[in-house]
């Protein structure tokens, strides 16, 4: 009874439009100190998600050398047939290579978007999207001695907390 109960209340929850544009499609997109490459499906007219996955840096090493890949899930406050405005929540995992050396790290971060996303409607179907947003993850992290690997101290890794994307995305009707 239970599974049911909850079923139904995620049915309720998330509105699942039958006669919405279902649209999905692969884009790219650049941020503050990255870019990556990600996959984004409109399940309905409200409702969407994005898996990604790609590089980043740090403001300390500006090298794009650090791998990221994360998860959202949006939500379109305003919907018209050329244009989208949206909220989401964004899961993601850095695998961090600090610029100390022999020093590496990785940590979950979640964080919070508002998108607005604009669509060509012609035969081959394109979005361009911007995204502002707030992430926020730290994690401390041991020092070891380059020399003789033994313990040195402690310091932290805080992700910048900005977000703000650039994306470009081809998209097709299911």
């Amino acid at each position: 009874m239970k599974r049911i109960t909850f079923i139904i209340l995620l049915f309720l929850c998330f509105e699942v439009d039958s006669f919405a544009q279902k649209i999905g499609g692969f884009g790219g997109e650049l941020s503050v100190l990255g870019a990556k490459v990600n996959y984004r499906d409109w399940v309905s007219k409200k409702t969407g998600f994005e898996f990604f996955g790609g590089v980043s840096a740090e403001l300390d090493d500006v090298k794009p050398n650090d791998f990221e890949a994360g998860f959202k899930f949006l939500h379109a406050l305003i919907y018209t047939r050329t244009d989208r405005t949206y909220f989401g929540i964004v899961g993601k995992y850095k695998w961090v290579n600090l610029p100390d050396e022999n020093a590496r790290t990785s940590l979950p971060v979640p964080g919070f978007i508002i998108g607005k996303e604009w669509y060509s409607k012609r035969v081959h179907r394109k979005g361009f999207a911007i995204e502002l947003g707030y992430q926020f993850g730290s994690k401390e992290y041991s020092i070891l001695s380059p020399e003789n690997h033994s313990y040195i101290g402690k310091d932290t890794f805080n992700e910048f907390p900005l977000i703000l994307n650039i994306r470009y995305s081809f998209y097709s009707k299911r």
